[in-house]
């Protein structure tokens, strides 16, 4: 069946006006849906949207050198998951009472945007949870985790996201079809990651000048030059 996306220029829009949007991957790989929004803008009224609506875990993209930076360990040491979603311990902000609240939540995620935040800063376990993205986003794993902080760097912002599986009344993954439906219902943008890949593979300049060297031959000099692509194996 044919679904009617957005356009990435549409959806990297929402996010920098603070937006949620709805992102499905590949149908052969989780096919599932998650709602996204850039973690710098999120509100207690975004997460108490996105935990309503949504009904799956909430969530929080951001790079590896943010979790080292507040000593975010691996919630495992050895990640058997079968698509290496890299979650770490769950925490909440200090100030938290129980941690679970939307407006506690949301003060969780901007404590971790925030660059002077501590590793102290944080009670570990918590109900906030971290997920560790890979660098090079989407061209290295095509996951919700890296789709959402590399909509919020195209966005401008901290890369850095927030995002909620999305299941229908009965408990299970949304199908695409709901999906568009339940954009269409609230007004959300909603764009695949194969659009985002796709996207990024244009507009971006991946292919970088590795080594160069004379080649002398019969004919005369030469150069030859290598090149690399990023992201790429």
């Amino acid at each position: 069946m044919s679904h009617q996306f957005s356009t990435i220029e549409e959806a990297v829009e929402a996010i920098r006006q603070g937006r949620v949007i709805i992102v499905a991957d590949d149908e052969d790989r989780e096919n599932e849906g998650d709602f996204v929004c850039a973690a710098e803008k999120v509100t207690p009224e975004t997460v108490n949207f996105m935990i309503t609506h949504g009904r799956g875990q909430l969530c929080m993209p951001i790079l590896p050198d943010v979790s080292e930076r507040l000593e975010l360990n691996a919630m495992v040491e050895s990640n058997t998951a079968p698509l290496g979603t890299n979650y770490t311990v769950p925490v909440d902000h200090r100030s938290s009472r129980t941690g679970i609240t939307a407006g506690e939540r949301a003060k969780t995620i901007q404590a971790i945007c925030d660059p002077a935040s501590k590793p102290t800063d944080f009670h570990r376990p918590g109900h906030l949870f971290p997920l560790v993205a890979k660098e090079g986003g989407v061209l290295r794993r095509a996951g919700h985790t890296e789709a959402a902080v590399d909509l919020a760097r195209m966005a401008g912002l901290t890369p850095a996201g927030v995002l909620c599986e999305i299941l229908d009344e009965t408990g299970d993954r949304a199908t695409r079809t709901k999906l568009t439906e339940l954009g269409r219902k609230f007004g959300l943008p909603t764009i695949s990651i194969e659009q985002l890949i796709a996207h990024r593979r244009l507009s971006e300049k991946l292919v970088y000048r590795t080594a160069e060297a004379r080649l002398p031959t019969k004919y005369g000099d030469g150069r030859i030059i290598c090149y690399g692509v990023k992201y790429e194996p």
